[in-house]
């Protein structure tokens, strides 16, 4: 079985971005502000928060930069079961 999810650094750096095919709720650096992108579910679920689909059917099958992902994610409300995996941790 192959690698599913990906932590991102540049220049050694941790981005705050795990990739990965699938939608999470929860990974590693979720509570501190990193930001999940997947693309699984096609048209059927934009995100949330914290975890935004970049597939290219959510973009008009156009290519984007991080700082549009990043804005579009803040508009987003937060998962409604964030509460129930991390009690105490809420999101801005």
């Amino acid at each position: 079985m192959g690698q599913h999810f990906r932590h991102q650094r540049n220049q050694g750096w941790l981005l705050g971005l795990m990739l990965c095919h699938y939608p999470m709720i929860i990974w590693n650096g979720a509570r501190r502000g990193a930001l999940q992108l997947f693309s699984h579910v096609n048209g059927q679920w934009t995100g949330s928060r914290n975890s935004i689909n970049v597939g290219v059917d959510h973009w008009d099958f156009h290519s984007v930069q991080i700082d549009d992902i990043q804005g579009r994610a803040k508009k987003l409300s937060v998962n409604n079961h964030w509460a129930d995996v991390e009690y105490g941790n809420e999101l801005d």
